[in-house]
């Protein structure tokens, strides 16, 4: 709770990066010995820049061992996250449809008084 007084956040939001790399890290080949899942935890305090190719990205994940959970700090219009947590419509880019809802957003200010 205290962290966020020693932590500055700054724009743009690009999450397309960040999201490429968790692909490709929960795409390696997993075995019978070597089971992995990844959770990427990002923190926003912005409206998203790179919006497509954040959802091409997501749609590539969600057929992968990879959950996201982005937490949106601050006032900003998060409307987008919304959309990118997928719990009423499915994310669909260039006519192909995420396999699973691979994305959880939280307000952060909705829970900060808890």
């Amino acid at each position: 709770k205290n962290a966020f007084n020693f932590v500055s956040l700054s724009g743009p939001t690009l999450f397309s990066q960040i999201l490429a790399m968790a692909n490709r890290y929960a795409s390696q080949h997993p075995s019978q010995t070597s089971q992995n899942y990844t959770i990427l935890l990002i923190l926003t305090d912005g409206v998203i820049n790179d919006m497509d190719q954040t959802i091409e990205q997501i749609i590539e994940g969600s057929g992968l061992p990879l959950s996201i959970v982005i937490v949106g700090v601050g006032q900003a219009d998060f409307s987008n996250m919304e959309v990118l947590d997928a719990d009423d419509t499915p994310l669909v880019y260039n006519g192909k449809k995420m396999k699973r809802d691979i994305v959880q957003f939280v307000p952060f200010r909705r829970f900060r008084s808890m």
